[in-house]
């Protein structure tokens, strides 16, 4: 799921901004879930981990003019793929964003027309969405890894299955149609990298596509070309629901 962050202290405007963007989602039937808070420690309340996000702040909380392009900073540092927009009555920091490396998407006044503030959230949303599916869409056509010097892919349609051996550490596992290798890694890294790859113990990751049944009873995930993995019983829960 998408996340969407509105950072804004006046009620009225969060609402509005929120109403904005809930309605865009609806009508594009985007994967996309909105969170917004007043305040930066309501912020890290309700935050939690990704590698993705659309973040509308504004520059000015409470007395602290700068509160947004703090937390811009910490948002670039921390979630290198986010697109963040500042809505605000400050002009004059803009060039701040700049200076501090933030690279917003987008800078909205608020003494822009209404129509016109609507139309910049609109293009925020829609445009984010899209930056989102070409990147998905090229981390999910190959599977990269490397052995030494050198430099390896596999067509993800290909890909099966990522596991590490418990006597073996430091190494993982792939195998695929036409390949099985081991090569220096661990799957916290391919977990996030590739959103298609789905974690079903600590040892295994599965590609999505590649499921064809799930024993609920033994826990245990079948896949194509005839392989099996287990399920751990914190992951079974997951796992039966997507067959459902």
């Amino acid at each position: 799921m998408f996340p969407v962050y509105i950072l804004e202290d006046n009620d009225k405007q969060r609402e509005f901004y929120k109403s904005i963007v809930v309605n865009t989602i609806v009508i594009n039937d985007y994967a996309m879930k909105v969170f917004d808070v007043g305040d930066v420690e309501s912020f890290f309340n309700v935050f939690s981990e990704t590698q993705y996000g659309l973040f509308f702040l504004d520059m000015e909380i409470g007395e602290d003019v700068k509160a947004g392009l703090k937390l811009s900073e910490w948002i670039r540092k921390n979630i290198p793929n986010a697109n963040i927009v500042f809505i605000t009555t400050h002009e004059e920091l803009s060039f701040l964003t700049l200076e501090r490396k933030v690279s917003p998407m987008d800078y909205v006044l608020k003494d822009f027309a209404v129509e016109k503030i609507k139309s910049h959230i609109i293009d925020d949303v829609n445009l984010s969405q899209k930056y989102y599916d070409n990147d998905i869409y090229s981390k999910r056509t190959t599977f990269g890894y490397k052995i030494g010097s050198k430099y390896f892919s596999v067509p993800m349609e290909d890909l099966i299955l990522l596991y590490t051996d418990k006597n073996l550490s430091g190494q993982v596992n792939l195998v695929s149609k036409n390949r099985r290798v081991s090569f220096p890694g661990n799957l916290n890294f391919y977990e996030k990298k590739y959103s298609n790859l789905l974690r079903v113990d600590k040892s295994s990751l599965v590609n999505n596509d590649k499921i064809i049944s799930y024993d609920s009873r033994k826990r245990t995930l079948y896949l194509e070309n005839g392989i099996n993995c287990d399920v751990s019983l914190r992951k079974s829960s997951m796992v039966k629901k997507m067959f459902k």
